[in-house]
């Protein structure tokens, strides 16, 4: 009978990224307790990363930028901080402390977006859509552009994505959002990164 192969296990820490072959009950990079978990390494096919191109380094001078197109909320300080808005064809990552107003501003954001005529999809990954529609009659947001969904599993997403075609996709947030062919928690670095 043939035996199944263990997969390959590595322990990293949640805090710097730091890995170990072992369990340690302390980072030996960045010293925080309990923050090294076990994640099993995923198949080389699913981390390899495609290359940008065969194209040969380039003096800065020579590259000729095109405009960038932006899409600006009309949220002032949040413009202000993403350079002018939102980059079209970016992934911009908003962290902070819980309850601290990281869905709110993003809601909020979306709305301004959605008024514009801006398809938008709103990605619940932590709130039911009942809880995220309280969250907007609360911050007085009604548009027929802005779609809501609660999901955790990132193939299901992108399902969505593909047959709704939204100009902007707002996943809140990353953490909780899992992709199947990956065997690891929610919210491990590994995770994340994929």
């Amino acid at each position: 009978m043939r035996q199944l192969k263990k997969p390959k296990t590595v322990f990293i820490c949640q805090k710097c990224g730091a890995s170990s072959p072992k369990w340690l009950g302390r980072c030996a990079e960045c010293g925080e307790w309990s923050s090294v978990i076990e994640e099993i390494v995923a198949p080389s096919n699913t981390t390899t990363r495609q290359s940008l191109g065969q194209e040969p380094p380039v003096s800065i001078n020579q590259v000729n930028a095109p405009t960038t197109s932006r899409l600006i909320s009309n949220i002032k300080e949040f413009d202000r901080i993403l350079g002018g808005g939102i980059v079209i064809g970016s992934s911009i990552l908003i962290g902070g402390d819980p309850g601290i107003g990281k869905s709110t501003i993003l809601l909020q954001v979306c709305n301004q977006l959605a008024s514009k005529g801006i398809k938008v999809l709103y990605v619940s990954a932590e709130e039911s859509v009942y809880q995220t529609k309280i969250r907007s009659e609360r911050l007085n947001i009604n548009s027929d552009n802005l779609w809501l969904v609660s999901e955790t599993n990132t193939s299901i997403i992108g399902g969505y994505i593909e047959e709704h075609k939204p100009n902007l996709v707002v996943v809140d947030s990353i953490q909780m959002v899992y992709k199947p062919e990956i065997p690891t928690s929610p919210g491990t670095l590994t995770l994340v990164r994929e």
